[in-house]
């Protein structure tokens, strides 16, 4: 039913809002929760669990049970950690329908009564009063209102709203009074639609799909490899029998059956780390993005500023003085009320050291601003019992009681406007208050520490941009403050071209709330990791949705639960720790990277190489899984790795870390199966000594491989987590003990096991003299 067809006396008839209640539900948001069950279940649906759970099958195919409850564990011990952590992501829409929960006057049947908020509906007639929260979307059809919109839209001013115009459900009514008519309700409003956009809203990961995509390539080449040896073994005609333990032992070392737990175990060790410095990681994969971020968005308004009114220009008029200008304005505010204005002249006035006791007046009356009048007002009585009233409020209606007043201070109070301020004028006067005594122009200050923040940031090779819904002139003078710059942009008056090439700009103006979504997208589509700010309700899609989502100390609980890194110390100071860490957590990442490529070029030539050369297979089943334990034991231990951070963005260079771990794995299968041949021509090993030698040659690279990546540089310019080193000890001591009394393998001796660890240890410093020259090449280190 159009507006126009609401009796404006009678209102809605109970029938016919019981009818539309039937029709169109309650005002609240659709309240869709997860269960925790399905969450759980969820971790297990992704590529990299898809291929360790196809493992398992034919693990389990091949009567190879131990080593399938292995990876089995691996999955589901990070796959509990995983929920556990992103359990409390499900809350971001129950704040929501909280905002929806209060009452409301409503007119039914030419009554007015109050009902749960939830429970009006599209055409009902609505009353507004000072300290009522907007209960749905409206449009104004009577009386004027300030509202403030904060927490909605991000901005700190209260606006005023005159007959005709909209106000969005959620805003507080800070003064004034208004009927209106109820426009959308529920998933309708606005607040609904940003609900939708939460739920829309789902990042890539980059450090997943870089991983995936290079353990897929592993498994394609070891595809090859099978493919090859299965038409070798035709043939040479080998036993079908001796081919799938080959398959399956190459399968296995392309398959990162610990790569869930490392993901997971190392953020979830960087999570608990940062939050003793303040930071709440409800995200774990932003953990990851966060090192590879290249755009942070920053919302100006309780982010770059403090969300709260100051002054910031007193213009006397003369032949007042700034101080003079400064009581008049504290003797026309309410030093009860929470209005903004009035506590920053009051604060103002206590940090001068000034009293409105220093002008011989009496206090009669006061009335507080009104939407009508646009000013508030005092009455005194002066000391010959004449009646003094001071005004305060905007400058053109403080101006129509003035005869005449100077041009150059109209002129200033327009510059100041355009430049973001806010200007109200204060006079004074026995019949009418027609002094002018000055005007004075709020701001919403910046933190101290913004300029330093935004100099930080950049220094990490982050480039910073402003979104912000404040006009360009205004957003251009903070940008230029902070040092975030002042090439600039209006959303709405943007062109195609410019739109296309948004990444070039430091600043976005004229944004409205649902632009901010949109814009994280835009960057998202260039191929950008990127970062978002916020603390409003208008800030939580957009925080979703970019892959690192940060909410500020004094977000709503909406913006809160939808970003990646909530701050609970003010400012934004704390994000610089976690791109640090997040960069450590990088570096570990990488480096479990390096050691899979390494190992799986080595092991599956050897094996190739071993069944061609000496056509048997080179590792029984037991030593296989032996091997694969020992190795994931101490890679595991790499989420406690001693890391330097770099200073410097490192994007996931995959050509540079294929060519990397390809080289060093084929400098180790050089070295290894140099060994396989001597054991085998020379020394004259028969099968069984020859797959004990195999797997403790394997299993000492496989040891000493993780500390030659683990370093960029050599690798005695950093000394290893103790974890670290007390695992390798504790794997070093079981290799010792199999080979001296031959468990589960020929018996080699401690002798001659020591001689190869020695040998083992010289070629390895070798090969990491070649390895730094290498990764300096391509730009590793």
């Amino acid at each position: 039913m159009p507006d126009t067809d609401i009796n404006l006396q009678l209102g809605l008839s109970w029938a016919e809002a019981k009818k539309r209640l039937s029709q169109e539900g309650f005002n609240a948001l659709p309240e869709k929760k997860r269960h925790p069950l399905l969450l759980f279940l969820s971790k297990f649906w992704a590529p990299i669990p898809w291929m360790l759970e196809i493992t398992i099958i034919l693990e389990i195919l091949l009567q190879r049970i131990h080593d399938g409850i292995a990876i089995a564990g691996f999955l589901i011990g990070s796959s509990i950690i995983s929920f556990i952590q992103e359990y409390r992501a499900q809350r971001a829409l129950h704040s929501l329908i909280s905002r929806l929960s209060s009452r409301c006057r409503v007119l039914r049947e030419g009554t007015w009564v109050t009902i749960s908020a939830k429970e009006i509906v599209r055409g009902d007639l609505v009353l507004l009063r000072s300290g009522d929260i907007v209960p749905a979307d409206l449009r104004v059809i009577d009386g004027e209102i300030e509202v403030n919109e904060s927490m909605i839209t991000g901005e700190s001013l209260p606006r005023t709203v005159h007959e005709g115009e909209i106000l969005l459900g959620g805003g507080f009514i800070e003064s004034g009074q208004a009927h209106g008519i109820v426009i959308a309700t529920g998933a309708q409003t606005h607040l609904g639609k940003t609900a939708r956009l939460i739920e829309k809203a789902h990042p890539p990961s980059q450090a997943e799909k870089v991983v995936f995509d290079i353990v897929k390539s592993l498994f394609w080449i070891d595809s090859l490899l099978i493919a090859c040896i299965s038409l070798y073994s035709v043939i040479a005609v080998l036993p079908f029998s001796l081919l799938l333990p080959y398959a399956l032992v190459i399968l296995i070392a392309s398959v990162p059956a610990t790569l869930p737990s490392i993901f997971t175990l190392a953020t979830a060790i960087g999570s608990k780390e940062l939050a003793a410095k303040g930071v709440l990681t409800s995200k774990l994969s932003a953990l990851e993005d966060a090192s590879v971020m290249d755009v942070l968005l920053v919302d100006k308004t309780g982010t770059l500023t403090r969300n709260e009114l100051e002054i910031n220009n007193l213009i006397p008029s003369s032949p007042y003085t700034p101080k003079e200008l400064l009581i008049w304005a504290a003797l026309c505010s309410d030093p009860l009320a929470e209005n903004p204005i009035d506590k920053a002249i009051l604060k103002k006035l206590a940090e001068n050291n000034l009293s409105t006791q220093d002008l011989p007046l009496n206090f009669k009356r006061y009335t507080p601003a009104d939407p009508k009048t646009k000013m508030s007002k005092a009455l005194y009585i002066d000391k010959e019992g004449k009646s003094v009233t001071v005004v305060k409020g905007a400058l053109s209606t403080v101006l129509k009681n003035i005869p005449a007043y100077s041009t150059e201070i109209f002129n200033r109070a327009k510059e100041l406007e355009a430049d973001g301020s806010r200007v109200l004028a204060v006079a004074y006067g026995y019949s009418q208050p027609d002094n002018l005594v000055g005007l004075i122009s709020f701001t919403d200050p910046l933190r101290e520490e913004s300029p330093v923040l935004v100099r930080k940031i950049k220094s990490l090779g982050i480039k910073v941009v402003m979104v912000t819904g404040d006009q360009e002139l205004t957003a251009k003078s903070i940008g230029k403050k902070v040092g975030i710059g002042e090439n600039s942009i209006t959303l709405p008056n943007a062109s195609t071209e410019q739109l296309q090439e948004i990444e070039k700009y430091d600043i976005i103006a004229g944004v409205f709330p649902e632009d901010k979504y949109m814009i994280v997208q835009a960057f998202q589509k260039k191929n950008h990791v990127t970062g978002m700010t916020g603390d409003g309700v208008n800030d939580a899609p957009a925080l979703r949705q970019a892959q690192v989502g940060i909410a500020v100390s004094n977000a709503v609980d909406v913006a809160k639960a939808a970003a990646s890194f909530v701050l609970t110390n003010p400012g934004l100071m704390d994000i610089i720790p976690t791109i640090m860490l997040s960069r450590v957590i990088f570096e570990r990442i990488l480096t479990y990277i390096l050691n899979k490529i390494v190992k799986t070029i080595e092991v599956a030539f050897f094996m190739t190489l071993g069944l061609v050369a000496g056509k048997t297979f080179v590792l029984n089943p037991f030593l296989g899984v032996i091997l694969v334990l020992y190795n994931d034991v101490l890679t595991l231990s790499l989420v406690t790795d001693r890391v330097k951070p770099s200073s410097k963005i490192k994007k996931w260079p995959i050509r540079s870390i294929v060519i990397g771990g390809g080289a060093i794995g084929l400098m180790l299968l050089a070295f290894s199966f140099s060994l396989f041949v001597i054991a085998k021509q020379v020394l004259g090993f028969d099968t069984n000594h020859l797959q004990s030698l195999s797997f403790l040659v394997l299993a000492l690279e496989g040891q000493a491989t993780l500390y030659l990546v683990r370093e960029r540089r050599h690798f005695w310019n950093s000394w290893p987590s103790s974890w670290m080193v007390l695992t390798s000890a504790f794997v070093l001591l079981s290799l010792a003990i199999q080979a001296s009394l031959g468990i589960g393998m020929e018996k080699i001796g401690l002798g001659p096991f020591l001689v190869l660890l020695g040998i083992i240890i010289f070629y390895m410093t070798i090969v990491d003299f070649l390895k730094v020259r290498l990764f300096r090449k391509l730009q590793l280190s």
